[in-house]
């Protein structure tokens, strides 16, 4: 079955709607980890596999179909977004779905923080439902085409959707069924000044846990390896505790493997990377020689120059597994 979506952006969504000084434009342009919300919003769609995808535009129509001109949508233009809520402009986007799909996503546009497999597990309901994170209902509804008039969407199921304020989804039929999801996402919506930052921690959190990256280290040789991400963080914490014991136990590292390591670059370098003090009321302490300092420095500065060099070439040679 053909899943679609529409999205519904026609609202007046700017900074004076909102009382947030942070949003200098409108929201579905707000940027959120290297794009923009309504961007978001498609990509996801469409890597779910969703389409045709309609977005229903009002305020800065022209603005906002320019922004999303190549992204392969429908932009439909409700002219009298100004004297209509949310819903009554979803109807447009909704009466276009019914002869294009068999089923339809709804979501407003200022709820981006949703997952690819949210999406997945909706599209496989063979009824109307709504999405709940923790009992409390998300933004995200599945629509069932055959319960869409093909001329027009029946005020039975605008009453099902309405609600007190004229924006929210929550207001729902006997008939509609509740899907539970883990995905916390769906209760975000960054018309609410609070949750903007949330979204954008939320949408890092969803990449980064899936996302191809790059771990870059060094390894100093003379013959053999004696220089490498151990002993650097060894030595920063000696450096912090004053103590090769205790930085032997924030390693999880035996003692007499910590001094072989240490022993071996001192070897291969020449010079000692500790001061050791043996005994006193206080007992043996060890701090970093002048010697040891500038090596670990220039250690540190290579491999976060070697960090952004890698990442450039990952980039260029891994962006199609992004």
């Amino acid at each position: 079955m053909n899943v679609g979506a529409v999205i519904v952006a026609a609202q007046d969504l700017a900074q004076d709607k909102t009382g947030n000084e942070e949003l200098e434009t409108f929201l579905p342009m707000l940027s959120v980890e290297g794009t923009t919300v309504i961007k978001r919003e498609i990509y996801t769609l469409r890597k779910a596999g969703i389409s045709p995808i309609i977005v229903v535009g009002g305020y800065q129509a022209a603005v906002l179909k320019n922004h999303i001109s190549h992204n392969g949508v429908i932009f439909l233009e409700d002219p009298e977004y100004v004297c209509h809520d949310w819903l009554t402009s979803a109807r447009i986007g909704m009466e276009a779905s019914a002869e294009r799909c068999d089923k339809v996503i709804l979501l407003p546009v200022e709820c981006p923080a949703f997952k690819v497999e949210t999406l997945e597990l909706l599209t496989e309901c063979e009824s109307d439902t709504c999405l709940y994170y923790d009992g409390e209902p998300g933004k995200l509804q599945l629509r069932i085409s055959s319960h869409l008039k093909r001329d027009k969407i029946s005020e039975e199921i605008y009453e099902d959707l309405k609600s007190e304020d004229g924006r929210d989804l929550m207001h729902r039929k006997r008939n509609m069924k509740n899907l539970d999801t883990d995905d916390s996402g769906i209760l975000y919506d960054i018309s609410r000044p609070e949750h903007i930052e949330k979204v954008r921690a939320y949408i890092r959190q969803i990449r980064d846990a899936k996302a191809l990256s790059l771990k870059t280290k060094i390894v100093l040789s003379k013959g053999e390896d004696f220089f490498g991400p151990g002993i650097f963080h060894l030595l920063q914490y000696v450096d912090e505790t004053g103590s090769i014991q205790a930085a032997a136990k924030k390693m999880g590292m035996s003692y007499s493997k910590c001094w072989k390591l240490l022993n071996r670059a001192e070897e291969q370098m020449g010079f000692p990377f500790l001061n050791r003090y043996n005994g006193g009321k206080n007992g043996g302490n060890s701090t970093i020689t002048e010697e040891g300092r500038e090596f670990m420095n220039r250690y540190h500065a290579m491999l976060e120059d070697m960090k952004r060099i890698s990442q450039n070439f990952f980039d260029i040679y891994f962006q199609d597994y992004q």
